[in-house]
């Protein structure tokens, strides 16, 4: 589906924030730790309670788009996750695939180092 209105563009936007958040409160947190943020307010998509970002050091960023500017959205995210001290994570779909996360390489790294000490 192409977006061709404002009004249909903040919709797959709202509609990809809404998975992400559904996602998080599949994995345990709480519905009213994660909210979704209304479409034009400055700052992370998904909005997160203090206990929340102990469970999910990340600033998300949502683009629902079928060509997205990855420097540009990239910016961005790491701009709005520096102001609430969190990891940047850019979530990024167009139409009829799946979503995609991105997240700086070292903090991944870290990641995979964390899950293998845990194992």
């Amino acid at each position: 589906m192409t977006a061709s209105t404002s009004k249909s563009r903040k919709a797959k936007g709202r509609i990809l924030q809404n998975l992400v958040r559904e996602i998080l409160v599949d994995l345990g947190i709480p519905e009213v730790d994660v909210l979704s943020t209304p479409m034009g307010l400055a700052g992370c998509d998904i909005l997160l309670s203090k206990s929340a970002r102990e469970l999910f050091p990340f600033g998300v960023e949502c683009k629902s788009q079928e060509a997205i500017q990855i420097w540009a959205a990239l910016e961005q995210c790491e701009e709005n996750a520096r102001k609430e001290a969190l990891i940047p994570a850019l979530v990024f779909k167009r139409a009829r695939t799946h979503p995609w996360v991105a997240i700086p390489l070292g903090d991944f790294v870290q990641m995979v180092k964390d899950q293998r000490k845990n194992s």
